[in-house]
């Protein structure tokens, strides 16, 4: 999503001040970053964007996110499998060199320890779409295999496992007007939330940017989901976007993100996400593991789904818990991702911003749910697909990094967006597949970074490393 800038008026005010601001900021837990497309819940484990895990880069990982492979085998293999899925990848690779084409050329695209520049992607983007719409699996690794550097992830646990989880558009019904059954309101980004880029001040600060709006002259952090739900701070100020019948509906839009709202005249309204309150994200799912009232291994998008409906009068207070809350607006196709591209069901995934570079191409390794379907008789048939899946397939598949998420942290973690309707829904809701793995496709030519820089990206690409940084610097 875009980055603001605080405006001048308060860049004047807080200049003097700024250590006070970061002090303040940091204690209040401002670091978290928001999302694209949201957090996740439920369906993921214990959930960032759908229930999934949170998993935090440390200094090491952070400069050793990828690392070169030798060989495409057994890749090579396994995606032979993948050849009808080739003409949408080549739409997201489209997609991903409009990005680049739109950047300066010489900016910057870090794989791990390698380097590469915007203008070297667009090409290589521009030149796997061409590859890939030829249908020709051989001919596209004949051309991978001499024009890119194939780098996988270290994963969570330094030997590349990737815990795998995915997104879909939900289906709300709603109202541009407000009435007794269209009651919940979906909000636009408020005038008065704020984003401070701390290199504003210093180019010795990190690239950090904190969340928040003035009160008294001060900095503080954003209203959370509490005040902005049940006491109703930002009502009456021509906010609304668009008004729902259910709040936990309306809860699960934000954590994927985008979706679409099904308007009494048949109409359907997309919407998307426009920002966030910058307060960290609390997985509702892991809350009610920790409760004991869903198993860690029941624990799904479905479920949770399940318990809160079976318990309405905890509805507020479990989803309070999360003081989280994304802000959206009306789109015009999309949906998009933190490129501002759209995103492509399938291909695009969303991982850690900091870590992996923007818009690259890469493969996917992961599984993917198979559910039995029955037929009810008595006049037409009705096709009916079981809850639970009836087991899994192994996929590995070219995928495309186009989006990120505010739980979607560390080099162990992937989303993958699937897109609209009830088998992206029911697909989402179950996946949290841990021994996944992530690679991504790097120009050729990319050059070495120095040691310099990667140790200078790894303090301040982790907490701990910024606070060390940060008290040395005040000294």
């Amino acid at each position: 999503m875009t980055v603001l800038n605080i405006v001048e008026p308060l860049q004047r005010r807080w200049r003097v001040g700024v250590w006070a601001v970061v002090a303040l900021s940091l204690v209040l837990g401002l670091m978290g970053c928001s999302s694209e497309h949201g957090e996740s819940e439920g369906g993921k484990s214990a959930t960032g964007k759908s229930g999934k895990v949170q998993q935090k880069a440390s200094p090491a990982k952070a400069v050793t996110s990828l690392h070169v492979v030798s060989s495409w085998e057994p890749l090579k293999r396994q995606l032979l499998r993948d050849a009808k899925g080739l003409p949408a990848w080549a739409m997201a690779l489209d997609e991903s060199a409009g990005y680049y084409a739109k950047r300066k050329a010489s900016a910057p695209y870090r794989f791990g320890p390698l380097e590469t520049t915007s203008g070297r992607m667009a090409e290589l983007t521009r030149a796997l779409a061409k590859q890939a719409r030829k249908g020709d699996v051989e001919a596209l690794f004949a051309y991978l295999e001499k024009h890119t550097v194939l780098m996988k992830s270290v994963g969570s646990n330094g030997q590349g496992n990737v815990l795998v989880t995915a997104y879909y558009e939900p289906l709300l019904k709603g109202s541009r007007e407000q009435s007794d059954r269209y009651r919940y309101p979906l909000y636009k980004r408020p005038t008065d939330l704020l984003k401070a880029n701390l290199r504003l001040w210093s180019k010795d600060l990190p690239k950090k940017t904190l969340v928040g709006r003035v009160e008294k002259g001060r900095f503080v952090p954003y209203h959370n989901r509490e005040i902005i739900d049940d006491e109703g701070v930002l009502k009456n100020q021509g906010l609304e976007l668009v008004w729902v019948d259910d709040l936990v509906d309306a809860f699960f839009l934000q954590i994927q993100g985008s979706g679409r709202v099904l308007l009494p005249d048949g109409n359907t309204m997309l919407v998307g996400y426009q920002g966030a309150n910058g307060r960290a994200y609390r997985s509702i799912g892991k809350l009610l593991i920790e409760e004991g009232h869903i198993s860690k291994e029941k624990m799904s998008l479905p479920a949770l789904r399940k318990w809160l409906d079976e318990n309405p009068g905890q509805v507020k207070r479990v989803l309070n818990y999360n003081p989280s809350y994304v802000f959206f607006r009306e789109l015009d196709g999309g949906p998009y991702g933190n490129i501002s591209v759209a995103l492509t069901p399938g291909r695009s995934i969303a991982t850690d911003y900091r870590l992996f570079p923007r818009g690259a191409p890469g493969v996917l390794v992961t599984e993917l749910p198979d559910f039995n379907k029955r037929t009810e008789g008595g006049g037409p048939s009705v096709v009916h697909q079981e809850s639970e899946p009836s087991g899994w397939r192994s996929e590995v598949r070219f995928i495309v990094n186009q989006d990120t998420g505010g739980a979607i942290r560390g080099p162990g973690r992937v989303d993958m967006f699937l897109g609209f309707g009830q088998d992206a829904e029911q697909t989402a809701g179950v996946m949290k597949q841990s021994g996944g793995a992530l690679y991504f496709l790097a120009p050729a030519d990319a050059k070495r970074r120095s040691v310099k820089s990667e140790k200078s990206k790894a303090k301040v690409e982790s907490t701990d490393g910024f606070l060390a940084w940060l008290r040395g610097f005040i000294k």
